[in-house]
């Protein structure tokens, strides 16, 4: 019989203040990028992509972290 192995720890959650600022430097990054690239028929519209489905993934993961820090908590 194989020993049991401990479940990996869990990441610490990060901040909504956190999220809230590394959201915001990871677009204007790409926004950036889509300045560098303006008019370019290929990478514009990839960029552009990017920038719509990064902001996308992101707010859904920012409502999840403003979820939990909104719950109720168990009175003791």
């Amino acid at each position: 019989m194989e020993a049991m192995q401990k479940p990996p720890h869990a990441n610490p959650r990060e901040s909504t203040e956190a999220m809230v600022r590394n959201i915001c430097r990871e677009l204007a990054e790409i926004e950036q990028a889509i300045d560098h690239c303006r008019g370019d028929r290929v990478a514009e519209p990839r960029l552009t992509g990017t920038w719509m489905a990064h902001l996308l993934i992101s707010s859904n993961e920012l409502l999840h972290n403003l979820l939990i820090d909104t719950a109720r908590r168990p009175q003791d």
